[in-house]
């Protein structure tokens, strides 16, 4: 599927902002500086980068970021009396990453996140056997689908094809919310995705009049103690967290999303 230039200029836009896009920039900033023979402006934009690449490796600030995100929603209690009182008859896998290499299998082909969704939806799956699968994804950049690629991954991992169905037209949640409408319909429906990116698809399904029971995947914020050492994962974990703190804010402004508590 071919991306439209809007969707193109959104994904450069957010990236441009990023955490560790910005300290890029700001040792540009200093970079140009010294070609200018400017060597003292050039101190204050390469001390500021380097604190804030400081800052964003740390687990606490990783966590400070990402935690609010992660916490709106606890882990689907399966055994809830409340969920089995629920007729489920679909669960609804978001997608995530992937990328397409031959020598690999589906499952390794996934990104980090895409394997945690996927995991939680057959989780939940096994707890109603009756229940379609929804994998959920299009192409962005890579020859085949992210729900193509999820759906082998589960099968893989041996879950029935049969109770299967995809979803594969979409690039961004708020495709996924339009199109998964047409197949859900009013039925409730579980909801998986990211623990962090929760928030942001409840919030634009329940704008399409649907009704997701939250289940939330990879969890990023695990209470790590803080041992004021630098950890590159740390500073993904804060990428992850401005990148859906962006979304809201964008989704806000399009009146996708209310400000309104879950």
């Amino acid at each position: 599927m071919s991306a439209s230039m809007g969707f193109v200029f959104k994904k450069a836009l957010a990236m441009s902002i990023m955490p560790l896009s910005v300290c890029l920039l700001l040792m540009g900033l200093g970079l140009l500086y010294i070609l200018l023979r400017r060597p003292r402006e050039a101190l204050a934009p390469f001390t500021i980068a380097a604190l804030l690449l400081y800052a964003f490796s740390l687990n606490t600030v990783a966590a400070y970021m990402i935690r609010p995100l992660e916490r709106v929603y606890p882990v689907l209690d399966l055994a809830s009396p409340d969920l089995a009182a629920t007729d489920v008859k679909w669960i609804v896998v978001l997608g995530c990453g992937h990328w397409t290499d031959r020598t690999l299998t589906p499952a390794a082909m996934l990104d980090e996140s895409a394997l945690f969704r996927l995991v939680e939806g057959v989780r939940v799956a096994q707890r109603f056997p009756r229940a379609v699968l929804i994998l959920s994804g299009g192409s962005y950049r890579d020859e085949q689908p992210n729900a193509q690629v999820m759906a082998a991954a589960a099968a893989g991992l041996g879950f029935d094809p049969a109770r299967i169905l995809l979803e594969s037209q979409s690039l961004d949640t708020q495709d996924e919310a339009v199109l998964i409408k047409n197949m859900v319909g009013a039925d409730p429906f579980v909801l998986v995705t990211s623990a962090a990116h929760m928030l942001r698809a409840v919030k634009l399904f329940e704008n399409q009049g649907l009704k997701p029971i939250p289940a939330p995947a990879h969890f990023r914020a695990k209470g790590e103690p803080e041992y004021l050492l630098p950890y590159p994962g740390n500073i993904l974990t804060c990428t992850q967290a401005a990148h859906e703190y962006l979304g809201l804010v964008w989704s806000f402004l399009l009146g996708r999303v209310s400000p309104d508590s879950p």
